[in-house]
C-alpha cells in the first residue's frame, strides 16, 4: 500500500485557505476595533456635552449668587448711608465743627504759652 502523495497544488490550497482564514479573522478584529473606537467617540462626545452643560449650570448659579450678594451689599450700603446722613442731619456741619476744633486748639495753645511766660516772669 502506498501512502497518498500530496502534490504541491494541494499544499498550496491548504496554505491559501489558512492565509485566507487568518486574513478574515484580522479583518473581523479590525471591524470590531473600529466599532469600539466609534462607540468610545460617541461616549466622549456625550460626556463632553454633559460637562459643558454642567459648566453652564455652575456659571449661571455663580452669576445669580454674585448678583444677589451685590444687591444685598448695595442695599446695606444705602441703608447705612441713609442712617449716617440722618444722624448728622441735625448736627453742625463738618466744616463748622472743624473750625471750632481749630479755634479751641488755638486758644489752648495761647493759654498754655501765657502760663509758661507768666511763670517765667514771676521767677525772675
Amino acid at each position: 500500500m502506498s501512502v497518498p502523495a500530496q502534490t504541491y497544488g494541494e499544499m498550496d490550497l491548504r496554505y491559501d485557505a489558512r492565509v485566507a482564514d487568518a486574513m478574515n479573522r484580522v479583518l473581523e478584529a479590525e471591524r470590531a476595533a473600529q466599532s469600539a473606537v466609534a462607540d468610545c467617540e460617541r461616549q466622549m462626545h456625550l460626556s463632553l456635552e454633559q460637562a459643558r452643560q454642567r459648566r453652564r449650570t455652575i456659571l449661571e448659579r455663580a452669576h445669580d449668587r454674585i448678583m444677589a450678594l451685590h444687591l444685598r451689599a448695595a442695599q446695606t450700603l444705602e441703608r447705612r448711608t441713609a442712617d449716617i446722613l440722618a444722624r448728622h442731619k441735625d448736627a453742625a456741619s463738618p466744616v463748622a465743627a472743624a473750625g471750632a476744633d481749630r479755634a479751641h486748639f488755638k486758644a489752648a495753645i495761647e493759654k498754655f504759652a501765657e502760663r509758661l511766660t507768666c511763670r517765667a516772669e514771676e521767677e525772675l
